[in-house]
C-alpha cells in the first residue's frame, strides 16, 4: 500500500513539474532586432547577407541571421544587454552598426544599413577539412557514417559492425556492449526495427541513406528506457541547404547484387521539401550444420540427428520518403513526412536429415521449403514547434503512425530415401501485422546561463496480430487438411504512457543532468484460439543521472546511471508453437516478466592533437533476464522457449581511441572486455556460470592523395556464455577504396566485405540429456563497385550555411 502511495506521489510530482515549471522559472527580459540591408549605390536590397549580433561587453556572437529576398532580417528572443550588428557579404566591405541597448523599456531595435560593394572581390577558394569519424558528448557517442567507405555500397547492418561498442552477429542481430539495444530511426520507435524483423530490415536499409549513428549507453529519462545496453539511434540524411540539392548512388556487386538510391531536397528558406528513394537486390546463400545427440529420460534410448541445410534467398527491397518543413513565422514551424518500405523475398531451403534411433528407427530424407515473403511498412509523422520569447524556450508536439503487414507462405516437401514411403507435404501461412501509434509533447526552457529544463508526455500504443495457419496433405483424402497443432491466432496489445522531466546545468567545471521518468504499462496477451486473455499492468520509475567533471579543456571525467527495462516482444509471449521443422519447435511464454536493469558507467575522455581517448568501465545488474532454454519435448523433438533468469551481473571495460594522425590517417580502435555471471538456479541449474568475453574493432582510413583513400576494418569476438553452453569466437575483415572525381562532386569506389571468408557462428550446447553443435556460414564475401554523384545549386552561393538542425 505504501509503495503504491509513493509511486502516486512521484507521478504527481512529474506531472506538476511539467505543468508548473514554465511559470515558476525566472522570467528574463527579451527583445528582438529587425532591419534591412541595401546596396549603397543602387539602393537595391541585398539577399543572403550575414547579419551577426554581438554582445558589446565581450564581443561574443549572440545570434546570427541571413537576409531574405527583400534584404530584411529578424533576430528574435534576445536577452537584455548592449549589442551591435556586424554585416558581412562577399565582395562588400564589412559594416558595423552603432551600439544599442535592449531592456524592459527598449524591447525592439530597428536598423537600416547600407553596404559598399567596392571591397576586394575574392577568387574562389577550396577549403577542405576532415570530420572526425567518431565523436563523444556527455550522453552519447556519434559515428559519422559519411566517413565510412562501406556506407557507399553496403547496408545499415554492415555499417553497424564498424560502430564502436556495437556488435552484429551472422543473422544480423544487433547488440550494444554484448546486450540487447533499442534501435530508433530519427529518434523514434519504428515497427520496422522491432523484434526479430529488425535484423532483416537493417540488412536491407541502404547505408548511404544514413547520416550518423548515435550510441547512447545510458540514455536520459527523456528517452524510452528499453534495451539493456541502451539506444542505437540511426539518423537518416535530410539535407537543409538552400536551393536545390541532391545525390545519386549506384552499386553493382557479385552474384547479381545491385542497389541504387537518390535523395533530393529544395529549400527556399521558409519551405524545405525533401524526398528519397532507394532499392536493393540482395543474394544470400547460407549453410547450417546441426548435429545433436538426444537421450530419452525415461527409456534411455538415444537419438543421433545430423542436419545439413542449404538455404538460398534473393530479397528485393524498396525504401521511399517524402516530406516538408515549413516556417510559418519567427516562432512557429511544422512539418509532415511519409515513408514506405517494401521487401519481397523468395527462399529455397534444402535440409538433408539423417536420424539414427533404436527406438523409432533410422531415417534419411530431404526436407525442401519454398517460401514467399512480403513485408511492408508505411508511416506518417508530423510535428509542430512553437518558440517562446525567451531564447531556446520551445514547445514541440510530434505524432507518428506506422502500419506494418507481413505475410510468409511456406510449402514443405519431405522426400524419403529411407524408409521408402511416399512424399509428405505440409504448408504454413503466417500473417503478422504491427500497428504503432506514438505521441510526444515536449517542453524545454533555459535555466540561468548554463541550465536547461525539459519535460513532456510520451505515449506508445502498439498492437501486434499474429495469425498462423497450418495444413498437411492427407494421402487417404488426397487433399490438404488443417493441422490444428500449427493453427492459432494471437494478439498482443502494449500501451505505455510516460511523464518525464530532466534538468541539466554547468557550474564551473561540473556538468550535471538529472532525470526522472514515470511509466504506466498496460499489456494484454490474447490467445484467440483458446479464448484466454492474460493482462499485465504495472507502474515503474526510471531515474537517470549524468555527471561530468572537466579537469581541463581536453580532459573530462563522466559518471552515468540509468534504470532500464527490456519488455518481451509478441514472439517471446506467443505460447502457440512455431515449427521451424518437424524436430525443432519454438514456443513463447505469456508469463514472461520484463527485465529490469541497473546500469552504471564511469568514463574518462582525453583529447589532444586530433586524438581522442575514451576509456570506460560499466556495471549492469539485471533481474528477470531473458534466456532461451532448449529442452526435449519428446524423444525426437526439441522445444525452445524464453525464460526468466534469477539474475545476471556484468562488469565490463572498453577503450575507444579515435582521431587523425597527420593529414592522411583517420582511425578508431575499440577493445572491450566483458565479465558476466549468470544465476539460473530458478530454472534448475544448481551453480552459477561465469565467463570473460572480449572483442576488438579496428577501423582505419588512409588518404593516398587528397582525392583517393583506402579503408580497412576488422572485428574479433571471443567466445561468449549461454546458460546451456557457449558461442565460439568469430573474426571478419573488410576493405574499400575510393577516388573522388569531377571536382569532388562524384566518387567511384570498390568495397570487399569478409575478405578471408571467416564469418561464421558456431554454438555448443551441453546438458545431461542433450548435446548439440551448430555451425552457420554465409556467402559473406561481397564485392561492390559503385558511383556516387552529388548535385545542387545554392542560390548566389554568397552566404555561409549553418546547419544546426536536430533530427
Amino acid at each position: 500500500m505504501q509503495k503504491k502511495l509513493l509511486m502516486r506521489i512521484l507521478f504527481t510530482y512529474l506531472l506538476l513539474s511539467i505543468l508548473l515549471f514554465p511559470y515558476l522559472a525566472k522570467a528574463q527580459n527579451n527583445a528582438r532586432v529587425t532591419g534591412s540591408i541595401t546596396d549603397l549605390p543602387s539602393k537595391q536590397p541585398l539577399e543572403f547577407v550575414n547579419v551577426i549580433l554581438k554582445n558589446q561587453k565581450d564581443n561574443k556572437v549572440t545570434a546570427h541571421e541571413v537576409t531574405d529576398k527583400k534584404g530584411k532580417f529578424i533576430i528574435p528572443n534576445i536577452p537584455s544587454g548592449s549589442y551591435y550588428i556586424l554585416c558581412t557579404y562577399i565582395g562588400y566591405r564589412d559594416v558595423k552598426s552603432n551600439i544599442f541597448v535592449l531592456d524592459a523599456t527598449h524591447s525592439t531595435a530597428e536598423l537600416n544599413l547600407q553596404m559598399n560593394g567596392s571591397g576586394k572581390q575574392l577568387n574562389e577558394v577550396e577549403i577542405s577539412t576532415k570530420k572526425a569519424l567518431f565523436s563523444n558528448s556527455i550522453d552519447r557517442k556519434v559515428y559519422h557514417v559519411d566517413m565510412d567507405l562501406t556506407a557507399k555500397s553496403g547496408s545499415a547492418s554492415e555499417v553497424l559492425q564498424n560502430v564502436p561498442l556495437v556488435q552484429v552477429d551472422i543473422d544480423g542481430n544487433v547488440s550494444l556492449r554484448n546486450s540487447s539495444a533499442m534501435i530508433l530511426i530519427n529518434g523514434k520507435v519504428s515497427p520496422l526495427m522491432s523484434g526479430s524483423n529488425a535484423a532483416a530490415a537493417l540488412q536491407q536499409l541502404p547505408a548511404n541513406s544514413i547520416e550518423r549513428i548515435e550510441v547512447i549507453t545510458n540514455p536520459s529519462a527523456k528517452y524510452k528506457p528499453d534495451g539493456i545496453g541502451g539506444i542505437i539511434n540511426i539518423v537518416l540524411k535530410k539535407n537543409t541547404k538552400r536551393g536545390l540539392n541532391g545525390n545519386v548512388t549506384v552499386n553493382a556487386g557479385n552474384r547479381d547484387r545491385y542497389n541504387a538510391g537518390t535523395a533530393l531536397n529544395y529549400n527556399t528558406g521558409k519551405l524545405n521539401i525533401f524526398g528519397s528513394y532507394s532499392l536493393k537486390q540482395d543474394d544470400r546463400l547460407r549453410t547450417i550444420l546441426n548435429d545433436r545427440i538426444q537421450t530419452d529420460p525415461i527409456s534411455g534410448s538415444v537419438n543421433d540427428d545430423h542436419d545439413y541445410t542449404l538455404a538460398r534467398a534473393r530479397p528485393f527491397s524498396n525504401l521511399a520518403t517524402l516530406g516538408f518543413d515549413y516556417t510559418l513565422d519567427d516562432k512557429n514551424s511544422f512539418g509532415v513526412s511519409l515513408n514506405y518500405y517494401l521487401r519481397n523475398m523468395h527462399k529455397h531451403d534444402l535440409v538433408t536429415k539423417k536420424v539414427q534411433s533404436a527406438a523409432n528407427g533410422n531415417q534419411d530424407y530431404d526436407r525442401k521449403r519454398e517460401n514467399y515473403e512480403r513485408e511492408s511498412s508505411s508511416g506518417a509523422a508530423a510535428y509542430f514547434e512553437h518558440l517562446f520569447n525567451r531564447p531556446d524556450q520551445k514547445l514541440r508536439l510530434e505524432l507518428n503512425l506506422d502500419h506494418k503487414p507481413e505475410i510468409e507462405d511456406n510449402h514443405y516437401t519431405n522426400t524419403y530415401r529411407f524408409p521408402l514411403i511416399p512424399d509428405e507435404l505440409d504448408n504454413t501461412l503466417i500473417k503478422q501485422t504491427a500497428d504503432n501509434r506514438h505521441a510526444n509533447l515536449g517542453y524545454e526552457t533555459p535555466v540561468g546561463k548554463e541550465g536547461k529544463f525539459e519535460a513532456g508526455y510520451d505515449g506508445q500504443f502498439n498492437k501486434q496480430d499474429m495469425d498462423f495457419y497450418g495444413a498437411a496433405f492427407a494421402q487417404n483424402k488426397q487433399m490438404f487438411v488443417t493441422d490444428l497443432t500449427k493453427t492459432n491466432h494471437f494478439i498482443y496489445n502494449e500501451n505505455v504512457q510516460a511523464l518525464y522531466s530532466t534538468f541539466s546545468t554547468v557550474y564551473k567545471k561540473i556538468s550535471l543532468m538529472l532525470g526522472l521518468r514515470g511509466e504506466h504499462s498496460a499489456l494484454e496477451s490474447r490467445l484467440l484460439t483458446t479464448g484466454i486473455s492474460i493482462p499485465n499492468s504495472y507502474f515503474k520509475l526510471y531515474p537517470s543521472l549524468h555527471l561530468g567533471y572537466k579537469f581541463e579543456e581536453n580532459k573530462e571525467l563522466q559518471l552515468n546511471y540509468s534504470r532500464r527495462v527490456r519488455r518481451p516482444e509478441a514472439d517471446d509471449l506467443n505460447p502457440f508453437p512455431e515449427y521451424q521443422d518437424p524436430t525443432n519447435v519454438k514456443v513463447g511464454n505469456p508469463y514472461l516478466l520484463p527485465e529490469i536493469i541497473h546500469s552504471v558507467e564511469l568514463a574518462y575522455q582525453w583529447r589532444k592533437g586530433g586524438i581522442s581517448v575514451l576509456p570506460g568501465i560499466y556495471y549492469r545488474y539485471t533481474y528477470n533476464r531473458f534466456t532461451a532454454i532448449t529442452e526435449a519435448l519428446n524423444d525426437s523433438v526439441l522445444v525452445t522457449r524464453q525464460q526468466n533468469l534469477a539474475s545476471d551481473q556484468a562488469l565490463g571495460a572498453d577503450l575507444v581511441v579515435s582521431g587523425a594522425v597527420g593529414d592522411q590517417l583517420n582511425f578508431s580502435f575499440t577493445p572491450n572486455v566483458f565479465y558476466s555471471t549468470i544465476d539460473a538456479s530458478n530454472l534448475g541449474y544448481s551453480s552459477k556460470k561465469s565467463t570473460i568475453t572480449w572483442s576488438a574493432n579496428l577501423n582505419a582510413t588512409y588518404a593516398i592523395t587528397k582525392r583517393a583513400s583506402l579503408q580497412v576494418n576488422s572485428i574479433y569476438k571471443s567466445a561468449r556464455l549461454t546458460p546451456q553452453g557457449k558461442y565460439l569466437p568469430s573474426f571478419v575483415m573488410n576493405c574499400g577504396a575510393r577516388q573522388d572525381i569531377l571536382n569532388k562532386k562524384a566518387s567511384v569506389y570498390i568495397t570487399v566485405s569478409d575478405i578471408f571468408r571467416s564469418i561464421r557462428q558456431e554454438a555448443e550446447l551441453q546438458s545431461p540429456l542433450l548435446t548439440q553443435h551448430i555451425l552457420t556460414k554465409n556467402n559473406s564475401r561481397i564485392v561492390y563497385l559503385g558511383l556516387s554523384y552529388n548535385f545542387g545549386v545554392v542560390k548566389k552561393r554568397k552566404d555561409l550555411q549553418f546547419d544546426n538542425s536536430v533530427q
